[in-house]
């Protein structure tokens, strides 16, 4: 699968009874439309309801990196697991080394570790998107099978598409928590950062219709909910130590504002419209600011 097929790919409906299930929901969909006519909101998108930080647990992870920071990334052997978000952070790890004037050390996207006495960042595409335990295994066999001797500090980052309304969040962190632990124990020298999972722009009301209609629940509000459940039980399992919060930094605001809401009870974040590149992925802004955040938290879980 290549780069651009990953970043292109979202789930899509069964065509078999896609025409009845279409039907039906066009019927329910012209009906809420005239009702919506009359409240007078149909023609305009909404926006980004903007959530005060004290409002919804989850502290936002720090956007600013030190040139000591860098130094000291530079000097660390680091292994990423990911899928195309994570190209989006590596795109900003270079940005912000030439931002600094600094040489970024040697990025190459491969699934073993080279042999070199500096520093460098090896990076690989791990398992399949929407399926986050077999992304979890596929890291876990990684580091078992040779990158664990060779780095000094590895992380896993599971993908919004893998985190939807039907996922077994308990399930997910379980298995996220004790294939951590187990590392940790097999391998004490390796620093293991932790990452809260991505999060999808909000929707507008027009755009909320339409995949209502689709079926598509994967960039509401619901999903997002669902995702800052699992991001929640991470935070609270890990605090701030080695945690790269990547919801935490694509959410928030300049001012400290995030933009995300309430749906049916359960607090969520979204990503900002000013750091998006499009529903998932992150622009140059957002690509630089996840990097910073991203490179500190390296730079902290890191012995050299």
């Amino acid at each position: 699968m290549t780069r651009t097929d990953i970043e292109s790919a979202e789930p899509t409906t069964e065509p078999s009874r896609g025409g009845r299930r279409r039907f039906g929901r066009l019927t329910v969909v012209m009906a809420a439309i005239v009702v919506a006519a009359g409240a007078g909101w149909f023609l305009v998108e909404g926006k980004d309801e903007a959530v005060a930080t004290d409002e919804v647990t989850g502290g936002v992870a720090a956007a600013e990196v030190s040139a000591t920071d860098l130094a000291k990334v530079s000097r660390t052997r680091v292994f990423f697991g990911h899928q195309s978000v994570g190209y989006n952070v590596l795109d900003g790890v270079a940005a912000v080394y030439r931002a600094h004037s600094v040489a970024p050390p040697p990025i190459e996207e491969r699934r073993d570790a080279p042999a070199a006495s500096g520093g460098f960042v090896v990076h690989a595409l791990i398992g399949e998107n929407t399926k986050p335990l077999d992304k979890i295994k596929d890291f876990d066999a990684l580091i078992r099978g040779g990158i664990g001797g060779q780095v000094d500090v590895a992380m896993m980052k599971l993908c919004y598409i893998d985190i939807t309304p039907g996922t077994d969040v308990d399930a997910v962190f379980a298995a996220y928590r004790d294939t951590l632990a187990a590392l940790e124990r097999d391998f004490p020298n390796v620093a293991f950062v932790k990452a809260t999972v991505p999060l999808t722009t909000q929707p507008g009301r027009l755009s909320q219709l339409k995949q209502w209609v689709q079926g598509n629940d994967l960039y509401g509000a619901t999903a997002n909910a669902t995702r800052e459940r699992l991001n929640q039980l991470i935070r609270k399992e890990y605090g701030d130590s080695h945690l790269f919060d990547v919801a935490a930094v694509e959410s928030a605001a300049p001012d400290g504002t995030r933009a995300g809401g309430v749906t049916d009870g359960h607090p969520y974040f979204a990503l900002n419209d000013a750091f998006a590149a499009d529903s998932g992925h992150l622009n140059d802004a957002g690509a630089q600011r996840a990097a910073s955040a991203w490179l500190a938290t390296v730079a902290q879980a890191s012995s050299k």
